[in-house]
This record gives structure tokens, sequence and C-alpha cells, in this order.
């Protein structure tokens, strides 16, 4: 009898995480376009943006990348803002995964529309986790200050609950340059769907595949 309820937890969880990816995959209109976006004509981007007078080791941290890439992210205990100036790369929270040392919280993409960046961000389901997808909209403020004004969880489960839906202006997030950054190659960008075109996605696994061989 325990033997069943394990396996009907089991497939439980296998089927509901197959169809929280499902509906993902139907809702993530934003896209890679395996181009640069114009995110640098508009903010500063060879830092990171947090909340000023809070502790920038934990999950605060924003950083956009050129690509279209958007990772929400902390650093790691005994580094200064000098040192994260100094050496981002090296101080932000890493683990290994699969034989691969990660990084990131929340991986997601970005576009701007006039004055407002919307951010779709995700956190990858499992057996006893579900999955997470949310949009976060900021407005820009200048080229060192976004404002988070809109927030909400897409999934089909959120949205029949209502679960942390809010609108309204949120605190400043300032602009923080640093030095030797971090890369955006991460998981998300190994999933198909997240490319506009398949071909993007083909020449950004080959290009992941000829950097693990030369290692």
């Amino acid at each position: 009898m325990k033997k069943q309820l394990v396996l009907f937890i089991l497939l439980f969880c296998c089927f509901s995480c197959a169809s929280q990816k499902k509906d993902i995959i139907t809702k993530s209109a934003i896209k890679l376009e395996g181009k640069n976006t114009n995110v640098r004509d508009l903010l500063e981007i060879d830092g990171y943006y947090s909340q000023p007078n809070l502790s920038n080791h934990i999950n605060i941290n924003n950083m956009f990348f050129e690509d279209g890439t958007f990772v929400n992210f902390g650093f790691n205990e005994g580094f200064s803002e000098n040192d994260i100036s100094r050496n981002m790369s090296k101080a932000v929270y890493k683990w290994v995964n699969d034989d691969q040392i990660s990084w990131g919280t929340y991986w997601g993409v970005f576009k701007i529309e006039g004055d407002t960046i919307i951010t779709y961000y995700y956190s990858k389901g499992s057996f006893w986790a579900n999955w997470i997808f949310r949009e976060i909209r900021y407005k820009i403020k200048d080229r060192t200050t976004i404002i988070p004004i809109y927030s909400k969880g897409l999934l089909k489960y959120d949205e029949q609950n209502n679960i942390n839906t809010w609108i309204s202006n949120g605190q400043e997030q300032i602009f923080h340059p640093a030095d030797s950054l971090p890369s955006s190659d991460n998981w998300l960008k190994e999933e198909k769907w997240i490319w506009r075109n398949e071909q993007d996605w083909k020449d950004y696994m080959q290009k992941i595949k000829e950097e693990k061989k030369g290692k």
C-alpha cells in the first residue's frame, strides 16, 4: 500500500510538473532573438541593480544582459561592495548542479516598451517543487535607476488563486558598476522554447558543447 501511494505521488508530481511546463511554453511570449537588444542605449548594464540600504547578499539583485537575458541573484557573504565592484564573477553566489557551476536564483528574458522593461522569469520545477513563472515590469527612471511597478504570477495556479499580484510603485533599484562580470549562460538558454528561431538555439548549444570540450 505504501509503495502504491509513493508511486501515485510521483506520478502526480510528474504530471503536474509537465503540465506547468506546457503552460509556460504556451504563454512565454518574450523570446531570445539571437541578437543584442537596445537595452544599453537606455540603461547602464555593466554591473547590477539593487535596492539601497539592504544587504546585497540576499536575492534582491538584478542584472540585464545585452542578449535579452535577465537574472535575479545574490552574493556570497564576506564580500564588500568594493570587492564586488572589482570582481563581480567571484562574488556572486554559486553552486554545483549536474557537475556544472551555476549561479542565479531566477533566470529570465526581457523586452523594452517605451520606458518600461517587461521581464519574464522562471524557476525550473522538479518532483517536489513547482515551476515559477512570473512577470515583473520596471519603469526606467534614468540610466542608473529602475522602479518595479508591476508583478504577477503567470501560471494557471497563480491566476486561479490570485497569488502575489501587485500594481504599484516599488522601491527604486540603483545601478552599481562592476568589473569581471559573470556570463549570461544558464539553463534557460538551453531550452529550445525560449528562442524565437530554432537555429539560434542550435548555435547556442553548439557553443556550449565546444566550451565544455575545451575545459
